[in-house]
């Protein structure tokens, strides 16, 4: 293995970052280091032209090839943003290669390759985080602190639903009655996986991993991708969660009145805590609110943060972390544990719905 290269600190260099992968979520990825005063030097994409259009804007190198990326010794972070059954491949290669990597989520397309990635991070001790970036609302990270005095959590109701009216057509895209679909491909799974993998990253860090799950999964026929998943969790304190994520044909729902309806109610014996997100792609037009309801005396008060850029907030805690050799945030245990848990809802739900207890590869 080479020497792990150091990265820069305060006052020197800046961190220096290869895009792998130049498709659409990499813009927030490339524009979050830039604003964080983080240089993009290399951008990859097996479609040549892609990574060019990212090249050209950034002034940095290009290639095809993820290896030229990851031996770049002019590299210090890499962000993956490829198709999760990559992941692990290019996660595994540049933490060989000493360079520090951000993942985008899922971590990988499966609970045994995810779990690998934690040891091999741990054994190198080299820097992987998971691009969940919910976790850097203002509103999540005030919820997390109040959290921490209001005691154990007594249940959760975790709900996801997207504006997904093209899944409704009849007949459905001819894309999506293919199999693989165009969805399998390009993400490795249907709703769970796209939009509940992000609540269930919330989950764990409000109340921690849980201990049994029972999952149904729904579809329409033709379809090999789940556009509605619920599950129930039980939490390690012994409270249970309730979660849905569904793609969905109402334009006009939710917080926004958009059709993103991202709701996450918390309640512990001493409160209660509400979270409205807002759109994943759009965060910068509304901001998120927190209500908080204490038990003890009804006050009901109502946290409206302003409308933030998430993604780079995200970004720029990235290069914070890695610039100063603090832990990843999310850690890629974190990133381990939401892939185990679509798996054992997955299990439960071809079991007919079988409570499942949740083992956990690693810790």
């Amino acid at each position: 293995m080479r020497a792990m290269r150091a990265a820069p600190g305060k006052g020197n260099d800046m961190t220096r970052v290869g895009i792998i992968g130049c498709g659409y979520i990499s813009r927030f990825h490339s524009e979050g280091y830039e604003r964080a005063g983080a240089k993009i030097v290399h951008a990859c994409d097996l479609r040549k032209e892609a990574a060019e259009a990212v090249g050209s804007r950034y002034s940095a190198r290009v290639s095809t090839d993820y290896r030229a990326v990851i031996e770049d010794r002019d590299v210090d972070l890499v962000s993956v943003c490829t198709i999760a059954s990559t992941h692990k491949e290019i996660c595994l290669a540049a933490m060989a290669c000493g360079k520090g990597v951000v993942c985008e989520k899922t971590l990988t397309d499966n609970a045994a390759d995810s779990a690998e990635l934690v040891r091999a991070s741990r054994q190198t001790k080299a820097f992987l985080s998971v691009a969940y970036m919910k976790n850097y609302f203002p509103a999540v990270v005030q919820a997390k602190q109040m959290l921490a005095e209001m005691g154990d959590v007594t249940s959760i109701y975790v709900r996801t639903w997207h504006f997904h009216p093209q899944l409704w057509q009849s007949p459905a895209p001819e894309d999506v009655l293919q199999h693989p679909s165009r969805i399998v491909r390009n993400y490795g799974g249907g709703m769970l996986v796209c939009g509940g993998s992000h609540v269930l990253n919330l989950l764990c860090g409000f109340a921690g991993r849980p201990t049994k799950v029972i999952g149904a999964m729904q579809s329409r026929p033709g379809m090999d991708f789940d556009i509605q998943t619920n599950a129930m969790l039980w939490l390690p304190a012994g409270g249970v969660a309730h979660f849905e994520a569904f793609w969905h044909p109402f334009s006009a729902i939710g917080y926004e009145r958009n059709g993103w309806d991202e709701r996450i109610e918390i309640n512990t014996a001493k409160g209660r805590l509400e979270l409205y997100t807002v759109l994943w792609n759009g965060s910068e037009n509304h901001g998120v609110l927190l209500v908080h309801t204490d038990a003890e005396t009804g006050r009901v008060t109502e946290y409206r943060f302003p409308a933030v850029n998430v993604f780079d907030l995200e970004m720029a805690g990235m290069i914070e972390a890695f610039e100063g050799g603090g832990p990843a945030t999310p850690s890629v245990a974190d990133g381990y544990v939401v892939d185990e848990l679509i798996e054992h809802i997955t299990s439960s739900h071809k079991q007919g719905g079988k409570g499942l207890p949740v083992t956990y590869r690693v810790q």
